[in-house]
């Protein structure tokens, strides 16, 4: 059976054709923007790691793009650890973080805080509280 468009005779299986050429695009770039786990988990530790070493977030750049408020307040980080929990919603990572912080006064923090990662098309990483 052929459907008329705009007076010009195409074939169904023609359009069935171009449709499934559309989806396959539209499949391809979600794919493309899909978080890439072991990626966000390296990431992350990139970024924190970079924060025990004394360097500054826009160090990463363009590399890897973060903002932690913490950091940006002048606190030091002592350790941290990336814990095993984590769930992603397909474009980010979201992982919990246990990390002791030193305040400028010298008192030592013990928290667990979250961070989102995100690996397309940059690399981001942001606590997930601010």
């Amino acid at each position: 059976m052929n459907t008329t468009i705009a007076s010009v005779r195409i074939p169904r299986w023609m359009l069935m054709a171009a449709f499934s050429v559309v989806l396959m695009g539209c499949e391809r770039n979600a794919r493309s923007l899909s978080v890439n786990e072991a990626s966000a988990r390296d990431a992350c530790k990139t970024f924190l790691t970079a924060w025990k070493e004394g360097k500054k977030a826009t160090d990463l750049a363009p590399k890897i793009i973060g903002k932690d408020s913490d950091w940006d307040a002048g606190r030091t980080l002592e350790s941290f650890e990336i814990l095993p929990q984590e769930r992603s919603d397909g474009a980010n990572l979201f992982l919990n973080v246990k990390r002791s912080i030193k305040t400028q006064k010298g008192a030592v923090l013990e928290q667990e805080v979250g961070y989102v990662v995100g690996t397309s098309p940059v690399i981001t990483v942001f606590r997930s509280d601010q």
